[in-house]
């Protein structure tokens, strides 16, 4: 069994949160810079939260247990996903006929192709499906949650765990000047997050976070003058990750770790629900952000404000998310339950 903490939970739930106002920006708006790229340390964050996770775990999976239950846990919500907006916006589609005054362009399950299928087998990808970038996480994170008892075997063999971080450090650097492959980049990139993680979670005493994250911003302080003082969007260095995000996530972290050592997130029933049903929310932002889009054509829209337009799309974001996971959730445990059945 596991020991569950709460404030982790809490954590878990708000970058969940964190990530819907960033798809907000960067899907619905063109804000300004660098106020939107400030914004990007999400998943740095959510893979820190996943590493912490197991730290507090008191027992210890198999590689083949986890592999299993990842599996089960993010594959199979995937693919019912992806049957469920599929379906959704071919339906749409016939409905509507003309969808682009929505946001979206139409969906003919006639055009798939075998390389689609494959796509969505692969869990690469939703083909047709708009507001879908964000599944990119998808086949990073399930490499790196399989194969952590993997580093766990390492970590627990290694005569130093600052070592063992900075080996993950230098191999995703060095990786990084030599190629520019995405999926492996990410891999490598968000591993230092998800060890930083397991190692440090409530281990690390303030003076060594100040440290890093002074380190850290001298980073990039030195970078910012190679570029003549001028701001480059961290977009362009996310995808895929080089040492500049990797440097700027690693000082946005240090600096959200410094307040949460301070401040006790209350534990609600709100927080709860986003926290057992983050995955599920995360996935169904395709089809939430479409219908944030046909809300503000008919509510809101009619404002000349820009900025209420941004607060009223995260609010509705994030109500017709929960909203949504109310059916989508269930769906999810009820085809799982059946399989299980089953078997």
């Amino acid at each position: 069994m596991g020991q569950r903490d709460v404030q982790l939970d809490n954590y878990r739930a708000l970058m969940i949160m964190h990530v819907l106002f960033i798809h907000v920006l960067y899907w619905l708006w063109d804000w300004e810079e660098p106020y939107m790229s400030l914004a990007l340390f999400e998943m740095a964050t959510v893979f820190f939260v996943s590493g912490a996770s197991q730290a507090m775990s008191r027992s210890r999976r198999s590689l083949w247990l986890t592999v299993v239950g990842r599996l089960r846990r993010v594959v199979i919500p995937f693919y019912i996903y992806a049957c469920v907006v599929i379906a959704l916006f071919a339906l749409l589609t016939v409905m509507l006929g003309d969808t682009s005054r929505f946001g979206f362009d139409p969906l003919h399950l006639g055009n798939y192709r075998w390389e689609d299928v494959l796509s969505v087998v692969l869990c690469r990808d939703v083909p047709q499906v708009p507001n879908n970038t964000h599944l990119w996480f998808i086949v990073p994170y399930l490499i790196l949650s399989c194969t952590f008892p993997l580093q766990q075997w390492l970590i627990d063999r290694c005569p130093n765990r600052h070592l063992y971080m900075a080996a993950c450090v230098a191999l995703f650097l060095l990786v990084q000047a030599v190629t520019s492959n995405e999926l492996l980049c990410e891999v490598l990139c968000y591993n230092v997050f998800m060890v930083a993680g397991y190692l440090y979670y409530k281990r690390c005493k303030v003076l060594t976070i100040v440290a890093v994250c002074m380190a850290a911003a001298a980073v990039l302080l030195v970078y910012t003058l190679m570029m003549g003082g001028d701001f480059c969007p961290l977009q362009s260095h996310k995808f895929p990750p080089d040492w500049v995000f990797l440097s700027y996530c690693v000082f946005a972290l240090c600096l959200v770790s410094l307040v949460l050592r301070h401040v006790t997130i209350p534990s609600n029933r709100f927080l709860r629900l986003w926290s057992e049903r983050g995955y599920t929310i995360y996935l169904y932002q395709s089809a939430v952000f479409v219908a944030v889009v046909i809300l503000r054509l008919h509510t809101y829209g009619k404002i000349p404000d820009s900025h209420v337009w941004l607060a009223c799309d995260t609010i509705a974001a994030i109500l017709l998310s929960t909203l949504l996971s109310m059916a989508t959730f269930p769906l999810e445990k009820s085809i799982m339950g059946l399989m299980r059945t089953k078997h």
